[in-house]
């Protein structure tokens, strides 16, 4: 354990009747898993080889452009998700687990920042309706996450130990969580 942190020995973990009951969890009909723009590196998008004016439109028009999650689920579309995964109730239970019993176990005398984030991981959370209401916009390379809405943040305490595990949980079912260059 490195000097910035100290065990909390006071901690009690959350039951998984406790972890289903709070937001989003209790309101889920169904949680997924997803993967996307595994095949970016990043934001950046290459400067154009000189072209006409109505050429530079039709190629920065056809340029391949990463996802933003919000958007997708604005539009409530799936495309551009490379993988997914419903999740069984047991897995439900391993994954709320990490989110609620994972950085309550520390004291931490200071948090790491984002620094790229740039996601290709998200937990989505459907309604009866088969609608996203909520998400975690995850980002393994920097040890960030964006909660939709926000107000998740108050419940699910975020730290640099649950990043590993999250990724680890994304590994074992199946999914990327790094880029993966296109052959």
């Amino acid at each position: 354990m490195n000097e910035r942190v100290e065990i909390n020995k006071n901690f009690k973990l959350i039951s998984l009747n406790n972890r289903i009951s709070k937001f989003p969890f209790s309101q889920a009909t169904q949680v997924k898993i997803i993967s996307y723009n595994l095949n970016f590196r990043g934001y950046h998008i290459p400067d154009p080889p000189k072209l006409d004016t109505a050429s530079l439109k039709k190629y920065y028009e056809n340029i391949k452009k990463p996802i933003v999650l919000s958007i997708l689920m604005e539009n409530n579309d799936n495309k551009g998700v490379q993988q997914s995964k419903v999740l069984t109730l047991s897995e439900i239970s391993e994954v709320s687990n990490i989110l609620y019993n994972t950085c309550g176990k520390y004291y931490l005398k200071n948090r790491m920042g984002n620094k790229c984030f740039f996601p290709r991981n998200a937990i989505l959370f459907y309604d009866e309706n088969n609608e996203i209401f909520a998400y975690l916009d995850i980002c393994f390379e920097c040890s960030g996450i964006e909660f939709f809405p926000e107000d998740i943040s108050e419940s699910i305490d975020t730290c640099e130990f649950i990043y590993p595990e999250l990724e680890n949980f994304f590994k074992s079912k199946g999914l990327i969580t790094e880029y993966t260059q296109e052959k």
